[in-house]
């Protein structure tokens, strides 16, 4: 009997080591948007897979893999894809800049996406556009017009945003809110449609990767967040005000994503 569970023991050590180690993913569109986490693992070893560089390492004592996604759902969606098929991950953060929309957000503050939705999903006809209530894509059986993150993650992500000293922007700390994350395939600097997406869907931010990997990440049953700072209002003026503003609110949200990855077991 003793020598058939030793041989158990070994056989499960042996499965156990076969197995690949999980890492977490982290995700930015810009290269401003990873550079911070990137240097911030001293070393890490650089793979490209399909295209995409990937590079590996510790944050916070967590096995990582980063890489820039690219701009838009497309790249968003490429990325993913082979981030997916390539490495065994248990779960995965989205980072970087985007429009905010809440009328009390200013530039620099953040969101924590608790959901995403597509705005741009949908269907032109002689009234114009509508979004489609028909949302089943490939690979799922969800027509439901939200992505919720995972739940576990948002209250990680709520509890780690206490905790940050974040970079002071236009002279005023940011603040941070969870909700909504409006994603599509187009920079939005418009008064009216920025409006229209806070009204329609109560999104407090815009961004045009996030809703994508959400979508992939739940097909595949990967816990997923999207952090968001906002570099603009989206209105009139979020060229210029995103031009300023990139940097320092790409660097609060991977001060975010440090204190994210330091509260995760």
């Amino acid at each position: 009997m003793a020598v058939k569970k030793l041989l158990l023991v070994l056989l499960f050590c042996s499965f156990s080591l076969a197995l690949p180690a999980q890492s977490i993913a982290i995700m930015g569109a810009l290269d401003q948007e990873i550079a911070i986490l990137v240097d911030s693992m001293g070393r890490s070893r650089k793979v490209t897979k399909g295209g995409i560089d990937f590079y590996k390492g510790k944050l916070k004592g967590k096995k990582v893999v980063i890489l820039k996604a690219g701009v838009g759902k497309v790249n968003a969606a490429y990325s993913t894809a082979i981030l997916t098929q390539n490495f065994k991950l248990s779960s995965l953060i989205f980072t970087g800049v985007a429009g905010g929309l809440d009328p009390e957000a200013l530039p620099g503050d953040l969101v924590i996406g608790e959901k995403l939705v597509q705005y741009d999903f949908g269907k032109v006809d002689s009234l114009g556009f509508a979004v489609s209530p028909f949302r089943k894509l490939a690979g799922g059986l969800h027509d439901e017009l939200y992505v919720e993150s995972d739940a576990r993650l948002i209250l990680i992500s709520q509890e780690a945003a206490r905790r940050v000293e974040f970079l002071p922007i236009a002279n005023r700390q940011p603040k941070v809110f969870s909700g909504v994350i409006a994603t599509g395939d187009i920079f939005v600097s418009s008064n009216e449609k920025a409006n229209w997406l806070y009204t329609e869907f109560d999104a407090l931010a815009t961004e045009m990767e996030g809703a994508a990997v959400a979508h992939i990440c739940r097909t595949l049953g990967i816990p997923f967040i999207v952090i968001r700072s906002c570099s603009d209002n989206a209105n009139n003026n979020a060229r210029m005000n995103f031009n300023q503003f990139v940097g320092p609110a790409s660097e609060n949200s991977a001060r975010l994503v440090l204190a994210i990855l330091d509260g995760m077991e």
